[in-house]
């Protein structure tokens, strides 16, 4: 019997829909008026300055992707580049990420929908009533999740193109009660000093935080190395400007008393449940706060599919690669899906809405997990370019000795400011993934220099969460290093784990079950009539080893 694969079906622009469809999700609807609470008016700028810092993080993933397409990479290229100790406590913390941002997004839906349904959502959680309806709207990402990616990506094309064009509208009629003085009154552009603007800019990340999907669909691209470069490049210009635009056009067109909030108290402004619907009220503009709501309601169910998908190609690629979960979760349906892993997230996505039944309680695990997420594709990238410099590859990050240990500290950085609170969580639930280095021991034994390549990896998570701890108070630390000393001290430590990481993956010499495979495929080959060969063709990915050359 063939094994089923993911079919090559996302175009370019199917491509720019994804990643921006993924980018202006529910945080379209609190992130920009977030960045203010914290930065005051300079939280308007946090926008270009992430940008500017997470380009060469996205542009790492873009080399990464084109070179060797996987569906769910996130979770393979570090396994190849440093081991399985790594690979598992990346893989996991991405999965963690992922399938809990499903939840958290339907849990924002149902609080938006809370605005017409109040029974929905009551003393800051989901009521009976409103986990239900969570359970539902579940379903029926669920079910888009199981049809053709073609068919993914045409409805994806349909709701993107409908939010960008209605949060236009909502900026546009803003921007008619824009009053300068905002700007400069009440504290000045930068009222809550230097440190509010780094919370601002991670804060920021999360809107950004979509710009990986097109590398988690990867396998389901054709032509990946044209169409993923020039989308994710176009998405992060579109959703910049969008984000940008928001927060200037919201700035402006406060009025403090008429959306109850003591003026020049920025910080109040996250009291805010519907924080558009009240700036337009503010100004006696109440239809465009309603457009403000039905576009948050569209983003969140959008990216409650997206991340939905790429949970479940994160699951498969756990399973497909080095067994980190059961050869159960390998399987893919006829339509090219893989089945279990999208079962695998029902069943998460169902847990997580009974336990933590509000966005917020589930907002900075999802957050961390996912920038934590981003630190290991930088350093792959260089171990890469030294262990395998011959290798076909359509996108190369510029200046990569410069670029890629950048985009290593900025990436740890962004970790670091999402502050002690969202750490002390996140971190002790990346360790919990260890255990499922019982499944790959079962395949292929670990080895002492499986351990010994990999040991930096979790003692740089026990660095995070120590530097995080004795941090400024600005970060929720204990103020035992004050701003900004606690800032300068964790880039030299991060730069120092990038060294040792990118020396440790250079000295590891370990290969995935895929590979082996592989190689066991090609023996058999040269036997054309060998009753075996139909079995190891079987067994194949459907993209052949990376490291043919």
């Amino acid at each position: 019997m063939t094994q089923k694969g993911y079919r090559k079906e996302l175009g370019f622009w199917s491509v720019v829909f994804l990643a921006t469809g993924a980018i202006l999700g529910p945080a379209i609807g609190f992130t920009p008026v977030s960045v203010l609470a914290l930065a005051g008016p300079s939280g308007v700028i946090a926008w270009i300055i992430a940008l500017l810092l997470i380009l060469a993080v996205a542009m790492s993933y873009v080399e990464l992707g084109t070179m060797w397409p996987r569906a769910g990479g996130v979770a393979y290229y570090p396994a190849k580049s440093s081991g399985p100790l790594v690979g598992v406590m990346n893989a996991w913390g991405s999965f963690v990420g992922y399938a809990l941002a499903v939840p958290s997004i339907i849990a924002a839906f149902v609080e938006y929908l809370s605005y017409w349904f109040p029974a929905l959502f009551k003393g800051g959680v989901l009521t009976p009533l409103g986990i239900g309806a969570a359970v539902l709207i579940t379903l029926l990402i669920f079910y888009i999740n199981t049809l053709r990616i073609k068919r993914i990506g045409d409805i994806n094309n349909v709701f993107t193109v409908l939010t960008v064009v209605l949060i236009i509208v909502v900026i546009g009629g803003l921007l008619f009660y824009f009053k300068p003085a905002n700007f400069t009154s009440f504290g000045g552009f930068l009222p809550l000093g230097a440190s509010g603007l780094f919370l601002a800019i991670s804060a920021t990340i999360y809107g950004y935080g979509g710009f990986r999907q097109p590398i988690d669909y990867a396998e389901e691209v054709r032509d990946p190395g044209k169409s993923i470069p020039r989308a994710i490049a176009v998405t992060l210009v579109i959703t910049m400007l969008i984000y940008l635009f928001e927060s200037f056009a919201f700035t402006g067109a406060i009025n403090w008393a008429g959306i109850g909030v003591t003026s020049g108290n920025w910080g109040g402004l996250l009291s805010l449940p519907y924080p558009f619907v009240s700036v337009a009220d503010g100004v006696g503009f109440v239809v465009l706060g309603l457009v403000a709501l039905i576009v948050t309601l569209i983003a969140s169910f959008k990216d409650g599919y997206i991340y939905y998908g790429s949970s479940a190609r994160v699951g498969h690629t756990l399973a497909r690669y080095d067994k980190y979960l059961p050869n159960v979760f390998t399987r893919m349906s006829a339509k090219g899906i893989p089945i279990a892993s999208v079962l695998l997230v029902l069943i998460t996505s169902f847990i997580y809405l009974i336990l933590l039944p509000s966005f917020s309680s589930l907002f900075t695990i999802v957050v961390s997990a996912l920038l934590l997420s981003y630190a290991p594709g930088p350093l792959s990238l260089a171990i890469f370019r030294t262990k395998y410099p011959n290798e076909n590859r359509p996108y190369r990050l510029p200046a990569y000795k410069i670029t890629a240990p950048f985009a290593f500290i900025i990436s740890s950085l962004m970790i670091f400011w999402s502050g002690w609170s969202a750490i002390s969580v996140l971190i002790p639930s990346v360790f919990v993934g260890l255990p499922l280095l019982f499944f790959y021991n079962r395949n292929k034994k670990i080895t002492k220099q499986d351990i010994v390549y990999g040991v930096w990896f979790p003692v740089f998570l026990i660095m995070i969460i120590g530097m995080s701890r004795i941090s400024s108070t600005a970060f929720g630390g204990l103020n035992i290093i004050p701003f900004p000393y606690d800032n300068i001290v964790f880039v030299v430590a991060a730069a120092v784990f990038y060294y040792i990481g990118y020396q440790s993956g250079l000295r590891y010499t370990g290969v995935s079950v895929f590979e082996e495979a592989e190689a066991q495929a090609q023996v058999v080959a040269a036997s054309p009539n060998s009753p075996a060969q139909v079995g190891a063709q079987t067994n194949q990915a459907p993209l052949g080893s990376p490291d043919t050359k």
